[in-house]
């Protein structure tokens, strides 16, 4: 699983790339919102691990990641604190 996610990161600093040499369509910002989300996802996952919190990775915090970008995985981590 790491290395999916690991993966989606080296394909994510590639997107970001492209973007800052030409001027990005709808879809590449879209896809790098998404992609930053889901990141930002595992890392917050990975790091509070650390401390004994732990956020799934399950299909509805995907979708609900995938939406929002990285202020759904602000939401999923301080609902995980809340013990919501």
């Amino acid at each position: 699983m790491t290395l999916v996610f690991l993966g989606l990161l080296i394909l994510l600093i590639g997107l970001v790339v492209r973007s800052t040499l030409g001027k990005p369509d709808l879809v590449l910002k879209i896809t790098i919102h998404m992609l930053g989300g889901i990141v930002g996802l595992w890392l917050c996952d990975f790091l509070l691990s650390i401390f004994g919190f732990a956020i799934p990775i399950n299909f509805f915090t995907i979708i609900l990641v995938g939406l929002l970008g990285f202020p759904g995985v602000i939401a999923l981590v301080v609902l995980q604190l809340l013990g919501i």
